[in-house]
Formats: structure tokens, C-alpha cells, sequence
């Protein structure tokens, strides 16, 4: 009876090892055929083992990796919740279960899963991803909920032309003869401190069509030459909709600037945007804006503006992910007054182009440059010079920017600004370098 026993003991021994190595050897033909792409044949070939193997991790782990693929989303994640639930450490694991809440539309897990996979310190390309992510909840969200968002900027920098002052005093007027600027008018440079801070909110009528708006405050305090800080208030509001392929943006705005700690301008205006992607890499825009502007220190400048504009951005795929975009624009300014002085001082035809492009060396660090060239050609004799003002502005910048942690970003910007004149009294350059930590949610 003994030997009978332990006769049926090594036989029973002997095929669960038998079954231990059949199972072992499909869960590992499952992950061969998940790993080369064949992710269809890895979920059938797994789907035919579900009831035996069912309940063990490793092989829940491929199957639902598989089943999520293959579009069997809610499979995966049951899968990859049974795994989780053995093994809640396996950060992996957690995060292939955000990505099949993501796409079952379960955005408060999917958001809730990720978060626990970057407070626990993953790799920076990781990290990126899961940014993506997020940004594309939040984005979905809005379609159907109220979101709201801020920011707040701190930075520094050098400029060696805050007033845009030329760097010569004298001048020559056929009017009045030979003249000289006073101090206050030509180029200063200092450095300075600025901070910035924004809330804005989307607010969904209907699937497609949300309220918009947006509050934003900015400061610029120079070190010395404390007559030219800048303080800029703008109110935003309006209405988006989406029709199609076609995203469409229309508001109001109100800006409140200042200089040196007084009201200088203040804006009404009504914009007008169109947004289309033409594929996965390429997006075409135009833009509408009209202006009225008060100016409280010389009331001769008061003018209204009209602007329009079109966009592209090309994307392009690749380690660097190379980003392209330009602007062409064109407009137009005119004084409210109706007299020669007021005309001659602002009316004026507006043409202008803007190019720029950003390389990923890393998932958290980028590079831009960007260059930017406008006209100005005004339409009257100016009444000191006697001749039609024409201006002709150049921009270039360098920009990286290093996203340490989510929320944050660290942005040094190197610009240089030419604005050649017929008028030398208009003539300036200006050199600027800066740098600005930002927190945004």
C-alpha cells in the first residue's frame, strides 16, 4: 500500500511539473509574439489558455498587454488588475492599466494611476509620456466638464535697450534744424525682474461649444531706470466650437497697460481664430483681430487696428521631433482723430512674417529659435521730418527650455532686435537675455 502511494505521488509530481513547463512555454510564446508586434496572435493564442492559466501574473500580465492592443480594452484591464492586485509594486503594471482606463475613457483612473507611477520617480522618457497623457485628459475633459488652470512666472534678466531708445542723441529735422534727445530718450540699459500670473476656464455648454476666458497679470521692474516698468492686466473671454475637422475660437479683450507706474494704453478688442489638422502633422490656422486703442499720455495716438493672419506647423517623427511653424500677417492702423497730426503720427500699413522651430534633445529638455520681420509703412508726411515714415523690424531668439518636474519648466531666452528707419530718431537695437521659472497646473 506504501509503494502504491508513493508510486502516485511521483506520478502526480511529475505531471505538475509537466503542466508548470507547458505553461511556462505558451506564456513565453505569448511574450515572443507580443514583442514582435504580432499582437493579434499573442491575444488568440492566449484567449485559448484563459480558463487553465487564468489568475497567474505572468501570464495576465501579456494577455491583457495583448488584449488592450488588439482592442479588447476591458480584457486587458481586468487582466492587468488581477496582476496589480498581486503584485501592487509592480509600477509596470500600474501603468499599463492606466493606459487601457485612458482608453476605455476612464479618465479619473487613468489620471489616478499615473500620478502614482511618477510620484514613484520613473525615467524621464516615461515621465514625458505620461505628461502626454495627462495633457490629453484634461484636454477631453474640457469637452464635457469645467476645467480651470494657472500659472505663475518668476525671472530675470538683461536688456540693453528697455525704452527701444535710439543710440544717438542728435538728429537732424528740415523742420527744426539740428536737435538732441533728452536722456530719457535714448537707449537705457538694465537689468530687471518680472513676474507674471494667470488663471484661466473652459466651461462646456454642449459637446463641442464651451465659454472661455482667461485673467492674466504681468510685471516688469527695471533695477534703475524705474520710468519704464511695465504692468500689463488682460481679460479674456469667449466662445469655442468644433465643427468637423474645424476649430473655431471667437472673444473679447481687455488689456490695461502701464509705464512706469501709469496708465499708458488701454485695449478693447474682438479676435477670431480657425484651426484645422490636415493630418497627424500638419496644422493650418488664420486669425482675425480688431483693436481700439486709448492712449492716456497723448490722446493724439488714440487708433483703432485690424489684423489677419495665416498659420502652418509641421510636425515631423524622428528622435528629435522636430517642430516648424510660420506666420504671414497683415494690417492695418488708423488714428480716431481726424487731423493731419493725429494722421500723420499713426496712420500706417502693417506687413509682417514670422518663421520658427523646436528640436527634443531629451523628453525634458527642448531648443527653439524663432525670427520674425515687420514693415510699417505710414501713410503721411511726418510733421518734424516731412517725409513717410517707414520702419523695418527684425527679431531673432534662442530659447531651451528644461521641464525638471511636472508642473515646472525653466526657460533662458537670448533675443536681438534691429528696427532699421528712415527716420534716425526711430532707429534702435536691443539685446536681451533672460531667464523665467514657471509653475503651471
Amino acid at each position: 500500500m506504501k509503494r502504491l502511494i508513493s508510486h502516485l505521488l511521483i506520478i502526480a509530481l511529475a505531471f505538475g511539473a509537466q503542466s508548470a513547463m507547458a505553461a511556462s512555454n505558451y506564456v513565453q510564446e505569448i511574450k515572443a509574439l507580443y514583442e514582435s508586434g504580432r499582437v493579434r496572435e499573442a491575444y488568440a493564442l492566449a484567449n485559448r489558455h484563459l480558463l487553465e492559466a487564468e489568475g497567474d501574473p505572468a501570464f495576465d500580465y501579456y494577455y491583457g498587454l495583448a488584449a488592450i492592443d488588439s482592442g479588447f480594452v476591458s480584457q486587458g484591464v481586468f487582466a492587468l488588475e488581477r496582476v496589480l492586485l498581486l503584485r501592487p509594486d509592480n509600477d509596470l503594471v500600474r501603468l499599463e492599466l492606466a493606459r487601457g482606463y485612458f482608453l476605455l475613457e476612464q479618465y479619473d483612473r487613468a489620471r489616478r494611476e499615473f500620478n502614482k507611477v511618477l510620484a514613484a520617480g520613473p525615467p524621464q522618457e516615461v515621465q514625458a509620456n505620461i505628461r502626454s497623457f495627462l495633457d490629453i485628459i484634461r484636454l477631453r475633459e474640457s469637452d464635457y466638464k469645467t476645467t480651470a488652470g494657472l500659472y505663475l512666472e518668476l525671472g530675470t534678466g538683461y536688456d540693453t535697450n528697455v525704452n527701444s531708445g535710439p543710440s544717438g542723441a542728435n538728429f537732424d529735422s528740415p523742420l527744426l534744424g539740428p536737435g538732441t534727445l533728452d536722456n530719457a530718450s535714448v537707449a537705457m540699459e538694465d537689468a530687471y525682474l518680472n513676474y507674471a500670473a494667470g488663471v484661466n476656464v473652459s466651461h462646456p455648454v454642449r459637446p463641442g461649444l464651451a465659454l472661455t476666458g482667461n485673467l492674466s497679470y504681468s510685471h516688469r521692474e527695471h533695477e534703475e531706470a524705474t520710468e519704464f516698468d511695465i504692468g500689463s492686466f488682460n481679460a479674456q473671454g469667449g466662445v469655442s466650437w468644433v465643427r468637423g475637422d474645424d476649430r473655431y475660437q471667437a472673444g473679447l479683450q481687455w488689456q490695461n497697460y502701464e509705464v512706469g507706474h501709469d496708465r499708458y494704453r488701454e485695449l478693447l478688442g474682438l479676435n477670431g481664430e480657425w484651426r484645422r489638422h490636415l493630418d497627424d502633422h500638419t496644422l493650418v490656422s488664420a486669425f482675425v483681430q480688431l483693436a481700439d486703442m486709448d492712449f492716456y499720455t497723448n490722446r493724439m495716438r488714440d487708433s483703432w487696428q485690424g489684423m489677419a493672419g495665416l498659420g502652418l506647423q509641421l510636425a515631423f517623427g524622428g528622435a528629435l521631433r522636430p517642430l516648424v511653424f510660420g506666420t504671414l500677417y497683415g494690417g492695418k492702423e488708423r488714428a480716431r482723430n481726424d487731423d493731419s497730426a493725429a494722421r500723420s503720427l499713426v496712420d500706417r500699413d502693417i506687413y509682417g512674417a514670422s518663421l520658427g522651430g523646436q528640436v527634443m534633445l531629451h523628453p525634458a529638455f527642448s531648443l527653439d529659435i524663432g525670427v520674425q520681420w515687420q514693415e510699417s509703412r505710414y501713410r503721411n508726411d511726418d510733421g518734424f521730418f516731412l517725409l513717410k515714415r517707414e520702419d523695418e523690424f527684425k527679431n531673432v531668439s534662442l530659447g531651451a527650455t528644461w521641464l525638471p518636474y511636472r508642473h515646472w519648466s525653466l526657460r533662458t531666452k537670448l533675443g536681438y532686435t534691429d528696427n532699421s528707419a528712415n527716420i534716425s530718431i526711430n532707429r534702435y537695437h536691443r539685446t536681451e537675455l533672460g531667464v523665467t521659472l514657471r509653475y503651471e497646473y
